[in-house]
């Protein structure tokens, strides 16, 4: 035996099982899925060369089953393990429609067919990139919920996965034993909005939405678990006692029958030609997936042919994922500019050499805050690696080091504001730098931008170049001088006129009467923004009761905590912000009082929500929700009342076992008119 071959056999297979728990067991991958792909098919190929390694190595390190080999990882134990009826495999993936054929041809081999046959019946699915859950039923009552965990034994998380809408807890009608397989996800605009407030609070950021979704999962507290927004799509059985199914895709008219959410993108296929027409056309849609996916997965349709397949140690014969080509690409990083925000926020960018990602060029990359850069060792020139995280967002992966040129340098964070010079300052415990000088003109800029915009006071007409007019002008020094501005001196700036003019007064005319948390949000107070806004306000009702918080009221407010409560209240006492609203109010600006507010009349009490509507469900859950209510996916002893629309199906079927109020949309309305809500549809 040629020790050295077997030497560097060793290394690799040590290397495979680190990205395995990274990846499994910790969350944090370290490397793309590309990659370790490649790392653990060269692990196969040694081991399928040298048949005797795999058992020598084990004398060695330990581990009786080659990493190559393993699914999943080892349940982390913070959680009541779980052996599954049957187990998790995982699949053997192709990266081209050669190794696809080659796939089919074994396939044929495993059910004692011509080598050439290709007369099959494929189901084409998406592979979402999540987290692989097992629901296990007992005569159509759900039991547990648990991760997939090394196949054989997960971690019962039934508590977390009841968070996710659309999960049935009961299936009339069914005896015996029942496992339902999907993947729970973070959608890319959860991913995107959970890293906007991250990164504004200065705390970690999620890498990827498959890792939100990981450690949402992992959550031992369930209402951390429903602040991500998770959701399902459910696509096989394992155990399937009194399941009316004989294909693949009846399974998955079964599951949608019974109210699973299953994936819109699934087809019935014959034919590699067609499986491989799939793959084409959903790799050309890949950026308008809502989640991530990683390839389609090939499913042999008959369950009966499935079954005469089989296994191999790791994955069934009868399926395979072929993988979409990972979009990344190499850049060179020519500069890092450090832009100020309306809080005074130092925000640094990447200038990255054009570079075509998933149909678009990017030239610039967001790089967070001062740590993000240490740690990924940056130097100006550094030929670095960058893909969209979430298919949306670019980012800076990694730095090839080796190709780092002579004289490169590192990047030195500012030690002073580049828009003023004032020494800025950085909290413990707080990833972001800030500015803390008021008169900061990049702060004013953002601030008053921010103040028109949208998402706060929705001044249309105001956009980016005539608030920099009105500064430069002297027109506008803060917010409140907005509402001192006339027709005349509107007229008289570049590009202005009577018309555009009289249009712009009649917006901030408009404004004064805003919802209060438009005004909230629009003050563009540290770690508030639309949603936490909205809260405040639903809480406080008006801006004088919100300026008499403590920090103690604010934090018991749902999703704000410590340190929101902190800032909140020290910015609304800053004397320099109490003259901002002393100015505003004195130029008319008056926000329009929440009159229902959080946590009163619908207090202590869950509703589900089902069947068809008159009204938007979202709608209605947020007129409950804005009243105190608690909003659920699955009826259970604890549900307060269903309400029931027409085709209401399993929901409805539940809530009158377990004798839950059921109410139309009439009834609902008179018990929020008994409880004093208002019923917008009224």
């Amino acid at each position: 035996m040629d020790q050295a071959a077997f030497d560097r056999y060793l290394a690799l297979r040590a290397e495979v099982a680190r990205h395995n728990r990274a990846y499994h067991e910790q969350d944090a991958p370290e490397i793309p899925d590309s990659e370790y792909d490649a790392l653990a098919r060269d692990l196969r190929a040694l081991e399928t060369a040298n048949p005797d390694w795999a058992a020598r190595a084990a004398e060695t390190d330990g581990r009786d089953l080659s990493p190559a080999q393993a699914v999943g990882g080892a349940p982390a134990g913070a959680f009541v393990p779980v052996n599954h009826p049957t187990p998790m495999t995982s699949l053997d993936n192709a990266f081209s429609d050669e190794e696809l054929d080659d796939w089919r041809e074994k396939l044929a081999r495993a059910l004692n067919l011509p080598a050439d046959h290709d007369d099959f019946t494929f189901t084409g699915e998406l592979k979402i990139d999540g987290l692989s859950v097992n629901l296990y039923y007992l005569n159509g009552e759900l039991q547990w919920a648990a991760t997939r965990g090394n196949g054989v034994t997960g971690e019962i998380v039934t508590a977390q996965v009841a968070t996710v809408p659309g999960i049935p807890t009961h299936l009339p009608g069914l005896s015996g034993e029942l496992e339902v397989r999907g993947e729970v996800y973070m959608s890319r605009a959860d991913f995107a909005a959970f890293n906007e407030q991250a990164e504004e609070l200065g705390t970690p950021l999620l890498k990827n939405p498959r890792n939100g979704a990981a450690g949402a999962l992992r959550q031992k507290d369930p209402e951390v678990t429903r602040t991500r927004n998770l959701r399902a799509i459910f696509y096989s059985l394992g155990k399937r006692d009194g399941v009316p199914a004989t294909t693949q895709g009846e399974v998955l008219a079964w599951l949608a029958a019974q109210g699973f959410p299953v994936s819109a993108y699934s087809e019935t296929l014959r034919g590699l030609n067609a499986a491989a027409d799939y793959h084409a056309r959903m790799t050309a849609r890949r950026q308008t997936f809502e989640f991530d996916a990683d390839g389609t997965v090939l499913k042999l349709d008959p369950l009966r042919l499935q079954e005469e397949a089989g296994f191999t140690s790791r994955a069934p014969r009868w399926a395979i994922a072929y993988k979409f080509p990972v979009e990344e690409v190499e850049t060179t990083l020519e500069a890092i500019t450090v832009n100020v925000g309306r809080t005074g926020k130092l925000a640094p960018l990447a200038h990255l050499a054009p570079r075509l990602i998933e149909g678009s060029t990017v030239s610039r990359a967001t790089l967070h805050n001062e740590d993000f850069i240490r740690d990924l060792g940056l130097h100006i020139g550094d030929t670095v690696v960058v893909r969209k995280s979430g298919g949306v967002i670019p980012q800076i992966m990694r730095v090839l080091h080796d190709r780092r040129p002579d004289g490169a340098q590192p990047f030195e964070f500012p030690t002073h504001c580049p828009e003023c010079g004032h020494e800025v300052t950085r909290a413990d415990g707080d990833a972001n730098t800030y500015c803390p000088n008021p008169a900061c003109p990049a702060q004013a800029f953002e601030r008053i931008r921010y103040f028109v915009s949208r998402g706060a006071m929705d001044v249309r007409g105001i956009g980016e170049k005539l608030v920099a007019q009105l500064i430069e002008s002297g027109l506008v020094r803060d917010v409140s001088d907005l509402y001192t501005l006339n027709a005349e001196q509107l007229a008289g700036l570049e590009r202005g006129g009577d018309k555009k003019a009289q249009n712009i007064l009649a917006q901030l005319d408009a404004s004064r009467t805003r919802p209060l948390w438009r005004l909230v949000n629009a003050l563009g107070m540290n770690h508030v923004g639309e949603r936490n806004a909205q809260a405040l306000a639903r809480a406080f009702g008006t801006l004088d009761a919100l300026l008499a918080a403590t920090p103690e009221q604010i934090e018991n407010v749902p999703g704000m905590g410590g340190v929101i409560a902190q800032s909140v209240t020290a910015a609304l006492a800053d004397p320099s912000m109490r003259g901002v609203l002393e100015r505003l109010r004195a130029h008319g600006v008056n926000p329009a009082e929440e009159v229902t507010r959080r946590g009163e009349q619908l207090q202590g009490l869950n509703f589900v929500i089902t069947g068809t509507l008159t009204r938007p469900r979202d709608a209605i859950k947020a007129q409950l929700e804005a009243a105190g209510g608690r909003v659920t996916g699955s009826v259970t002893g604890k549900t307060s009342f269903l309400i029931a629309g027409e085709e209401a199906g399993s929901k409805l079927t539940r809530a009158q076992e377990l004798g839950v109020t059921v109410l139309t949309e009439v009834e609902l309305a008179e018990v929020l008119r008994e409880r004093g809500v208002t019923d917008p549809a009224s």
